[in-house]
């Protein structure tokens, strides 16, 4: 059954996400194809968004990370950095080093909440371009979307 169901459009999907992830009690899982920290950058809504992580994984929820790393065409150099960040605070975090590209971008949050959609975590899909996504709250959504996630999990 689903619960609620919003389109995210543009700046939207980081506010919602945000707050959703400041309010994790259990669990965060992501698989996303781009997430990019970049710790020089003191204007960036994908820092917030990672460090938002990092601050979940320390109030005690559990958070694990699925990062796609190399394309038909080149290694995804910031998702690397991403990886040792998280990993250096704690965090779970997986690199998908397989020939096939994981081109999603979901979340999944204490079994409920699912965002899925256009946007990866830079600072370019978060703040300047068009993107579209879609929240949804649902329980047995969210079992599905987590399967595939640990199924994608047990590869890397």
């Amino acid at each position: 059954m689903i619960l609620g169901t919003e389109i995210l459009v543009d700046r939207e999907y980081y506010y919602k996400l945000l707050e959703d992830i400041k309010r994790a009690e259990h669990e965060i899982l992501i698989a996303m194809h781009i997430m990019k920290y970049d710790p020089k950058d003191s204007f960036d809504w994908a820092n917030n968004l990672i460090r938002a992580l990092v601050a979940a994984h320390r109030r005690g929820v559990k958070v694990k990370v699925y990062l796609e790393y190399q394309t038909y065409f080149e290694y995804i150099k910031c998702n690397y950095i991403t990886y040792e960040y998280l990993k250096s605070q704690g965090i779970e975090v997986k690199l998908d080093y397989g020939h096939d590209t994981d081109h999603m971008k979901l979340v999944i949050i204490d079994n409920k909440i699912v965002y899925i959609g256009s946007h990866n975590w830079s600072e370019s899909a978060l703040y300047y371009n068009h993107e579209i996504s879609v929240r949804i709250v649902s329980e047995s959504l969210a079992k599905k979307a987590k399967e595939y996630f640990y199924r994608l999990w047990s590869y890397g």
